[in-house]
């Protein structure tokens, strides 16, 4: 099956988002019209009542765009994701950030690594080779990234574990349980569960100019709690650590 036939389900989970949605819609749209084939942008919204539904409706009327409300349940960005990919209606997915800090631009440079090589999942890293940060990123936010990044470098052979970015073959990802726990940093889990084959295409990451940051010192607690679980998951079998301790 070619690429034309196969299409590409962009999924992105927002929260709060709203005034980025257009222009994000608008880059993605720019971002493949040179490419062959279909795609879809499947928003998830973790129910905001920011006026999201409003302007994806908007956007569905000349755009391949499409709304998921969760509503009733825990905000959770790798729930949002989980169900993104589940309705998506592509093998090939791509999963990124509504804040406009991953460059949609750099979308088909993923999917050509993920067509010609064996790569099961490709990260757009901010750390490989020819890639960037935005300079306004603090001392302190360059080593709290970096010392993050490091802890989960045993994990995957990745420069960039944690990136929010990357694309993906939908039937090489893990089965992940939502009722089990599942960490903010979903590429990690799909990494780590599945064994995944990785790659990188390098990016320039962008600080948000709209909108305000969703990472709190409560998700960065949760991060170190995923890390935990999977560290247990990663080397129960030499460690001779019980199945109900991998979890």
């Amino acid at each position: 099956m070619n690429a034309a036939e196969r299409g590409v389900s962009i999924v992105v989970p927002t929260y709060r988002e709203a005034e980025n949605l257009a222009a994000l819609a608008e880059r993605v749209s720019g971002a493949l019209s040179r490419r062959p084939g279909r795609w879809e942008m499947i928003l998830v919204d973790d129910d905001s009542r920011d006026g999201a539904e409003e302007i994806a409706a908007d956007l569905a009327r000349r755009l391949p765009v499409r709304l998921l409300l969760r509503r009733g349940g825990p905000r959770d960005l790798s729930l949002a994701v989980l169900e993104g990919v589940r309705r998506s209606r592509y093998d090939r997915i791509v999963v990124m950030d509504a804040d406009l800090s991953h460059p949609p631009e750099r979308i088909p440079d993923l999917l050509r690594e993920l067509d010609r090589s064996d790569a099961d999942l490709v990260v757009g890293s901010r750390y490989a080779p020819g890639s960037a940060i935005d300079p306004r990123w603090s001392r302190g936010r360059r080593f709290l990234s970096r010392l993050a990044r490091l802890l989960a470098r045993p994990l995957a052979r990745c420069s960039d574990p944690l990136s929010g970015f990357f694309a993906a073959h939908r039937s090489a990802l893990p089965e992940l349980d939502p009722q089990r726990p599942l960490g903010f940093k979903i590429g990690l889990e799909f990494m780590v569960r599945g064994q995944l084959r990785v790659r990188e295409t390098p990016i320039g990451f962008s600080d948000r100019n709209l909108g305000s940051s969703k990472m709190t010192w409560r998700q960065q607690t949760a991060y170190l709690s995923q890390l935990c679980r999977l560290y247990r998951r990663r080397f129960a079998a030499r460690a001779r650590v019980p199945e109900r301790w991998r979890r």
